[in-house]
């Protein structure tokens, strides 16, 4: 998982030298041949084609979609469309893998995944040389601000987003533990499954997304402040499931609503991190370095990903009502560092939201 977001930083760099429909054209078609080869159980050949096919598509897909827009509410509504569709995929995914895992096996799972890689391909095939065309012509506003001071903004956005991620991907550890061992498995007087809570993030994202783009266009918010926004959410998530925590004594089980609840706030909070974060890097990049800067967003993600994983080994050792606290500090810590750098930001981004 760490190498599919620290890849696109390689595929970034590749991309800015070859092109990026050519790179995104062979990212699908590795991704299928790696899912094919997982079928087969060629598991150490597959893992490493699955995490080339991803350093060259992740990356580059986002940033092809970006440069097509030339304001900046245009590319943030764009990213957030291109967001809904990944969540899209995300939300019948656990549901169809378990289910053909259960009843014919792994192989059934993968071989599944290697069918919609292919439809991926063919579709981009048939589409995509418009898009490269497209996006070969438009002229996007970058920010006028000198490069030097373009780069350091995103070199202070990407720890940012790795402390919002750091508490985002508590979903695959600590969040799922808690839904297991100390969430009443009943809502609304039907049973509910533990895995279950995987896909609620999903189904918020495609719920929230639209509503979120139509209230940016009505109260236009700029970029800084949705991210001051998003890690206060993050904050007010850990701190809810401090609260579940310390309710049920760190050992018992609470109403399911307490996890729902959370789930809501960071899906919002997410909303006005990640895909104005791709946002961002469209309009401050140079654009020989978009690749590149766009590869060291999602390495700011596995960063979080990774410090996820290295806080969650002290979920058995600290009460867990500390464990939340701890990780709503860290959101607190990232709201601070935005607030100490409104200044640079607020002269680099520009304060009309179609710049």
């Amino acid at each position: 998982m760490g190498a599919t977001y620290f890849a696109p930083l390689i595929g970034g760099a590749i991309a800015d030298r070859v092109g990026r429909w050519l790179c995104i054209c062979i990212g699908a078609y590795l991704l299928a041949i790696s899912y094919g080869l997982l079928t087969a159980e060629f598991l150490p050949l597959s893992i490493i084609l699955l995490s080339i096919g991803m350093g060259l598509l992740k990356g580059n897909i986002t940033a092809a979609v970006g440069s097509l827009y030339q304001t900046e509410t245009a590319r943030d509504l764009a990213l957030n469309r291109l967001y809904w569709a990944v969540n899209l995929g995300a939300l019948p995914s656990g549901f169809v893998g378990g289910w053909l895992a259960t009843r014919y096996g792994y192989s059934a799972a993968f071989l599944s995944a290697t069918g919609a890689c292919l439809l991926a391909s063919c579709l981009w095939m048939l589409s995509g040389s418009t898009l490269f065309r497209e996006h070969s012509y438009a002229q996007v506003n970058r920010s006028q601000a000198p490069e030097r001071d373009r780069l350091a903004t995103i070199y202070v956005l990407l720890p940012v987003a790795a402390l919002f991620f750091l508490s985002f991907h508590q979903n695959g550890s600590s969040l799922t533990l808690f839904a297991q061992d100390h969430t009443v498995l009943s809502l609304l007087g039907m049973r509910i499954e533990a895995p279950w809570f995987q896909s609620v993030h999903a189904g918020l994202i495609l719920t929230l997304s639209p509503l979120l783009g139509l209230l940016w266009r009505r109260w236009p918010l700029a970029s800084h402040h949705k991210f001051m926004l998003g890690m206060m959410l993050a904050a007010a998530s850990s701190l809810i499931m401090s609260a579940a925590s310390y309710v049920g004594g760190d050992t018992g089980r609470v109403s399911p609503w307490w996890l729902l609840t959370s789930y809501f706030v960071i899906s919002v909070g997410e909303l006005c991190v990640a895909p104005i974060g791709f946002s961002l890097v469209t309009k401050l990049a140079p654009k020989r370095l978009l690749g590149v800067l766009m590869g060291a967003w999602f390495a700011a993600i596995a960063l979080g990903n990774l410090g996820a994983g290295l806080i969650g080994r002290y979920w058995s050792v600290w009460p867990h009502h500390w464990f939340f606290f701890a990780l709503a500090t860290t959101s607190v810590f990232a709201a601070f560092l935005l607030m100490l750098q409104q200044g640079r930001l607020r002269k680099v981004l520009g304060g009309s939201r179609n710049e």
